[in-house]
């Protein structure tokens, strides 16, 4: 059994994919959200998603829960208590470019244009470039939530942006997709010429970035995710980590040229899911208690070492 644990106004982005892909997985999946975590469960792999949407009581139940998990010997995925959001992931990295937080001083060596976003969503930058100081402290007062992050210019020589994708399960690093576009801001594929197309392929065949990606996300403290990245003079550059990423089936890509593409990733990831529920330790109880409180009158029945 897998439970994928996540809010409950975002169980579409994995919704599609586990039903389509249920009897491919190694075993039974349940979309389990956060807000109805309670009751007894089997013992199984447990995947922690969507960390940055919780609520603090959500963030201690997941806390909890997790803590169940690994007492009854269960696979877990994520520490709800141990991760890095974006600033802090951009800081530790110490890459090519700089995020500011609301009231950080900004310092005079500040790049030149830059953009602002929000930390805990995945909807891509509030902002165009953004090219002066004036520029930055109105946008500061618009978003005074927001980060302020400097732009780092990763085209190629053709004026082309190259953002990949890749997941963790576990401890595989699984490539998803690599997308071409014109546009600074690469959410969709736009360019889908034939050598294009070639070099997705490869891309994912090759998983050239795997040792570079599995420090990035050790150093995220995650096991679970997908990296948006790009590469800057051989340097890979994170964008984001979500956990909670849409999973978009291979039937469902608008580009039919893609689709090759798309299944194969699709079986790359579905094979790293699969092992993962595979190798799992056995369990050392039949069941475990989650959600916030344990009824002592139930405690035996539910935590008995099985046979």
């Amino acid at each position: 059994m897998l439970y994928y644990l996540v809010t409950r106004r975002h169980a579409y982005t994995v919704r599609r994919w586990f039903g389509r892909f249920a009897d491919e997985l190694g075993g039974p999946v349940r979309i389990l959200p956060y807000e109805r975590v309670r009751g007894a469960l089997a013992p199984g792999v447990f995947v922690f998603s969507d960390l940055d949407r919780l609520t603090p009581r959500l963030a201690a139940l997941a806390a909890a829960t997790r803590q169940r998990a690994l007492a009854a010997g269960c696979t877990v995925l994520n520490d709800p208590g141990r991760f890095l959001r974006r600033h802090d992931l951009h800081r530790a990295l110490l890459q090519g470019f700089r995020s500011f937080r609301p009231g950080d001083p900004l310092p005079g060596d500040l790049r030149l244009p830059f953009f602002m976003r929000a930390e805990d969503d995945h909807a891509g930058p509030l902002t165009e470039l953004l090219p002066t100081l004036e520029a930055a402290r109105r946008a500061r007062r618009r978003y005074p939530d927001a980060l302020l992050v400097e732009f780092l210019d990763t085209a190629d020589g053709d004026g082309v942006y190259r953002k990949y994708s890749a997941f963790r399960v576990g401890d595989a690093i699984v490539p998803r997709h690599v997308l071409f576009s014109r546009h600074w801001v690469v959410k969709h594929p736009e360019l889908l010429d034939p050598a294009y197309l070639a070099e997705e392929l490869r891309y994912l065949e090759d998983n050239p970035h795997e040792a570079a990606l599995r420090r990035i996300f050790d150093t995220a403290g995650l096991t679970w995710g997908r990296v948006d990245y790009s590469v800057h003079d051989g340097v890979v550059q994170t964008w984001e980590i979500n956990t909670n990423p849409l999973l978009v089936t291979p039937e469902g890509t608008a580009f039919g040229a893609r689709r090759p593409a798309h299944t194969l990733s699709a079986r790359l990831l579905n094979t790293a899911l699969t092992q993962l529920q595979r190798a799992g330790p056995a369990a050392r109880r039949r069941w475990l208690w989650v959600g916030m409180g344990q009824p002592p009158s139930l405690l035996p029945r539910f935590v008995r070492p099985s046979a």
